[in-house]
């Protein structure tokens, strides 16, 4: 399978210009707050939008996410951010949320 650049998967998808946060992320967040590096806020995810995040193929297996947002938020964390077309122009929806690792920090500063 050859590999997708970025912008091949925005042009068929659309600019992620909002995210939508509805309820059942909301508890998949709960529920996935019990593992320290998946403790993330929904105001931790709108700042890495908000605050010129870098977006990637995502290189997962499972296909579900195109696009990986990777930011920063106001306090310096660095988060890693699987999104999904939601067939709505621009509007994205996370699947998950967590605390990037060195790959996505190397992916982040390299490009």
């Amino acid at each position: 399978m050859q590999e997708s650049n970025i912008n091949d998967v925005l042009s068929v998808n659309d600019p992620v210009e909002a995210l939508e946060l509805d309820d059942a992320f909301q508890q998949h967040l709960r529920e996935r707050g019990t593992y320290a590096k998946h403790r993330v806020t929904l105001s931790e995810i709108l700042q890495v939008h908000r605050l010129n995040p870098k977006l990637f193929v995502n290189p997962s297996p499972t296909g579900r996410a195109p696009v990986v947002m990777i930011g920063a938020t106001v306090a310096g964390r660095f988060l890693c951010i699987p999104i999904e077309p939601t067939g709505k122009w621009g509007i994205w929806r996370p699947l998950t949320a967590f605390e990037a690792n060195a790959y996505h920090r190397e992916k982040y500063w390299g490009e």
